[in-house]
């Protein structure tokens, strides 16, 4: 701030055209969509030590790690392959298209953003992949992605991108095509093209069948939006029901007219809406009534086709949704599993046979079916970051012992996966991932890692799940190839291996021995089902028969346990194993609607290794630093995303494809000033430390008054910033942390130009001649953080703490800008009933002012510390500080308004703020004032969608009562992405 300030420029001020512009670079942003397409958007970074590589294409280039270069040339077929098939049903052949391929992270996912143009592909297959491959299921998906948004540049929408770039399409996308459609499409050609794909697994719509046949329809906004009082199956599961309907009704192709009519036309009311009345005859509230009218029969059909097997249920009832999976048996009375839900984070609770539920540990972020259970120990596999790399990271073993309620850390940076205990407990069987997409069967020492034994395929097909023999010289697994899933047994004395149950596309999973018996889940009857394996046979027989889906079973002697899926989420049941009914394959029979064999027949061809033409790539170096800028979007205004500023003005904004390197060049006019300036803001994110560059140049104006006239002073300010950071991040257990130092240098110049006048003369004679200023100033700041895992429930963190503390000072100066220390800690508590919680914070700041320098534009810095809700900030020598919130939900109403609101929750806050304050000394008789500053009062606010952007809304009001002041209002407005 400046500290030569006479007045503001007088007279009837107008329109506050920069809080204008931060409303319009708001809602531009929040146009941009979800998370996945937005323009701003980076997942991360890889290791600064990766060499890149590419091969490019006619229609790709792909960008990968030099260490994965064989499968990058098979990714590359699968693209090409996939664009003659991938892109026929929507009649576009999108433009060339960048791919990113990360191998050195253990997660199994991939994304397409918009701005720049990109997919990004993480190589890791999960841990309960379907029956076909993982890398050609995923790059169909994510391709779809592509010929979805591509197609919009087209029409009105293409004109838009002359003017702003790539963003226009983002913005189109964000705005009118709704990510039901976007994923629901994704997962129907993830599903045509493959003999997997989740629209075949019935676990995939048994949430949704079960919601139906249970509780009926919810409103549309209710299914898509989801809600924070009853489990709502995803926009995945939603979508895929009401983008195969519209198909099979209509044909393949129908959903190509409708993104035509939202490109051409997306300046009119909801284009998609109207798109899907011209193309099928019914809008999407109507379309989603008509799907789901038509499943219910189908399910309903489906349910009376079917006996069911009955068994005694475990778990106690719970009001809100709750799963209990993974379970397995301390003994014939009592029992472990996973639990989770609306209500409470994931734990892992002991459930006796009475019904008494004993809570035992909170496991860290794991993986799917990554428990098992043996002589009184725990282990599973859970996710561990790396420090500063998000896109590198390890699946580590953790084993529990229920008698000492000790947990130990076994194996550090690996990559093991579905761990399984023997039944003595002493080693460790697991699947293990390298970063070139080899896989092996592993065994461990359950006390010291040591590595005892290791199988894997010639073949290198996929190894899943691995389960012990009681004798513990044998080891099921499931394998997959291109022929679907099997079950072998490892004979680990022999070191051989077979095949009892032959390879097939349909889905398994979850196998555990029943004395000789392997027990597992299977879909032969289109309901995930509970299937038993004699040791002399291959045919497997059904023995758990659920109502919506049945999973994760485990035996002891005498009882059989599994988890049977309700509308109320995963409850407990358990058998008398000699109670259970077996029922032959050959009597088994599927009445499920079988969306995905219409789909199939649509497409007329698998993308499968067999058919996938093999070609022969050039492969070149990918340069890191002829790649660091890239162009994607432009606008007629100034933004800034880093710094969410927008206003009058131009700018041009980089992103780079490997997500290290951004940057905004533009031009912002101030309207209150009449000047403007040229600015440059560069982040690169490559190397271990952020490195931040801000330069600005422009003119200055401020206005004074002398006598009556108002008169002002032109002058050109530069100012420069160089800053360095290393945002550090850690997980253990279920708390995650971090610590993020930072150091930054600047320079503000204040200098003449020849608009400044050689003398400024004020009333009484008096005159000055002003002269430039240059000031250095310094910032040290750390900042931490630790955090326990929440549910979507909470309003704040259960438990919680942020410090930080931060120093800014301008050295080696007689005239500087002082200097101003702060340190400030922010405590979450939990409150009084679930979900409730308190907020506590305390600060101390203190500021230090130089002399100001005659006849120059001084700076000095300005508070760190907020002050007091509702209470105007000031200069002052020192502030401590202390807040007190509570805050509480208070209704989940759920509430629709079609099309326009979508009301999830109303909670409420009051809070209490209070600081203590010292003036500086009056420069006339050196006093100083201390006084105190009160402020209390209340807010409401509701989390809502508004006109169904994906995007949620916080929106309310806080009134503050702020002592011997003027009550206070405040707009209350956030925006997650």
């Amino acid at each position: 701030m400046f500290y030569l300030c006479f007045d503001n420029k007088p007279g009837n001020k107008p329109m506050d055209i920069k809080l204008l512009f931060r409303l319009i670079f708001f809602c531009f942003i929040f146009l941009q969509g979800t998370q996945t397409y937005a323009q701003f958007y980076s997942a991360g970074q890889d290791p600064a030590s990766i060499r890149w590589k590419q091969i490019n294409t006619e229609n790709f280039q792909v960008i990968f790690p030099d260490n994965y270069e064989e499968q990058a040339r098979y990714i590359a077929d699968i693209l090409e392959h996939s664009y003659e098939y991938a892109t026929k049903s929507l009649n576009h052949n999108p433009r060339k298209v960048s791919v990113i391929v990360h191998n050195q992270t253990v997660i199994s996912n991939g994304f397409v953003s918009w701005a720049p143009r990109r997919i990004e592909l993480y190589t890791n297959p999960p841990a309960n992949n379907d029956t076909h491959d993982w890398m050609e299921r995923l790059v169909l998906h994510e391709f779809r992605h592509v010929v979805q948004i591509d197609k919009l540049n087209q029409g009105l929408t293409r004109i838009l991108g002359y003017i702003v770039g790539e963003q226009a399409v983002g913005a189109v996308l964000g705005l009118f095509v709704p990510m039901w459609f976007l994923e629901g499409d994704a997962v129907a050609m993830e599903t045509a093209f493959t003999f997997g794909g989740r629209g075949r697994l019935p676990q995939f719509e048994q949430g949704l069948r079960a919601q139906i046949l249970t509780r009926g329809k919810y409103s549309f906004d209710k299914a898509y939006f989801g809600s924070y009082k009853d489990h709502v199956p995803n926009f995945y599961e939603l979508g895929y029901q009401l983008v195969s309907m519209a198909r099979i009704e209509k044909g393949a192709n129908v959903w190509s007219g409708v993104i035509d009519n939202v490109a051409f036309m997306p300046i009119s009311p909801i284009p998609f809406s109207r798109g899907m009345e011209r193309e099928t005859g019914r809008n999407k509230d109507q379309h989603y009534k008509h799907t789901f009218t038509v499943l219910d029969s189908l399910w309903r059909n489906q349910k009376d086709q079917h006996e069911y097997t009955h068994g005694e249920i475990i778990s106690r009832e719970n009001k809100l949704f709750t799963q209990y999976t993974q379970a397995f048996f301390v003994n014939d009375s009592t029992v472990i599993a996973l639990k989770t839900g609306l209500k409470d984070i994931p734990q892992i609770v002991k459930i006796s046979s009475d019904g008494i539920e004993e809570r035992l540990f909170a496991p860290g972020w794991y993986f799917p079916n990554a428990f098992d259970y043996a002589a009184g120990r725990l282990v599973w596999n859970e996710q561990r970051p790396d420090p500063r790399w998000e896109h590198r990271n390890w699946s580590e073993i953790m084993i529990y012992d229920i008698e000492t309620n000790k947990r130990i850390r076994l194996t550090r940076k690996g990559r093991f996966f579905a761990p399984a205990l023997s039944y003595d407990g002493t080693r460790i069987a697991a699947v293990e991932t390298t970063e070139t997409s080899q896989y092996a069967m592993v065994i461990l020492d359950s006390e010291t890692a040591e590595e005892l034994f290791r199988f894997s395929y010639e073949s290198n097909d996929f190894i899943m799940e691995p389960a012990w023999h009681p004798n513990g010289e044998k080891i099921a697994i499931i394998a997959v190839d291109a022929r679907g899933k099997r079950i072998d047994i490892i004979d680990i004395r022999n070191q051989n291996h077979r095949t009892i149950l032959p390879a097939s596309h349909t889905e398994i999973s979850s196998p555990r021995f029943m004395g000789d018996d392997i027990i597992f889940t299977g879909t032969w009857s289109g309901i995930n089902g509970i299937y038993r394996l004699k040791p002399d046979s291959t045919e497997p027989q059904k023995i758990i028969s659920p109502v919506f889906g049945a999973d994760f079973a485990a035996a002891s002697d005498s009882y059989i346990i599994w988890s049977d899926y309700s509308a109320d989420g995963y409850r407990l049941m358990k058998k008398p194993i000699d109670q259970l009914e077996p029922i032959s394959i050959d009597k088994i029979e599927d009445h499920s609607p079988k969306f995905h064999q219409i789909l199939a027949q649509q497409e007329e061809t698998v993308i499968t290794k067999e058919n996938i033409t093999r070609r022969e790539h050039e492969i070149k170096p990918y340069s890191r630093l002829r790649n660091l800028f890239h162009l994607h979007s432009w606008a007629p205004a100034y933004i800034d995303g880093a710094s969410q500023e927008a206003g009058i003005g131009a700018s041009m904004l980089f992103q780079n494809k490997l997500s290290t390197s951004f940057a905004t060049v533009g031009y912002l006019w101030d309207v209150d000033e009449q000047t403007g300036k040229f600015s440059t803001v560069f982040s690169y994110q490559g190397w271990y430390p952020v490195i931040d560059l801000i330069a600005e140049s422009g003119h200055r104006r401020l206005y004074y008054q002398d006598g009556e006239n108002i008169n002002n002073i032109l002058w050109t300010e530069n100012q420069f910033l160089l800053a360095l950071s290393i945002p550090f991040r850690f997980q253990r257990n279920d708390k995650f942390y971090g610590l993020i130092p930072m150091i930054s240098g600047g320079l503000n110049q204040a200098l003449r130009n020849r608009h400044t006048p050689d003398t400024l003369f004020l009333d009484n004679n008096r005159y000055f001649a002003l002269q430039d200023n240059q000031v250095y100033s310094h910032t040290w700041r750390i900042t931490g953080y630790r955090q326990k895992r929440s549910v979507a429930r909470d309003i704040f963190p259960r438990f919680g703490q942020i410090i930080d503390l931060q120093y800014r000072h301008s050295p080696f100066q007689e005239f500087g800008m002082g200097s101003i220390f702060a340190a400030r800690g922010i405590f979450y508590f939990p409150g009084f009933i679930r979900h409730q919680g308190f907020r506590f914070s305390a600060g101390h700041q203190e500021k230090r002012q130089n002399e100001p320098q005659p006849n120059v534009i001084n700076y000095s810095y300005g508070n760190i510390l907020p002050f007091p809700r509702g209470t105007l900030s000031r200069e002052l020598k020192s502030l401590s500080t202390f807040t007190f919130d509570y805050a509480f939900p208070m209704l989940y109403p759920d509430m629709s308004i079609r099309a326009v609101i979508y009301l999830m929750r109303l909670r409420g806050y009051v809070f209490s703020d209070i600081a203590r304050a010292t003036t500086f000394p009056d420069p006339e008789n050196n006093r100083q004032e201390t006084y105190n500053l009160r402020s209390s009062g209340f807010g409401i606010v509701g989390d809502m969608h508004l006109f169904r952007f994906i995007a949620p809304i916080s929106l309310g009001v806080q009134v503050a009562f702020p002592e011997n002041e003027d009550l206070n209002l405040q707009l209350i407005l956030g925006v997650r992405f």
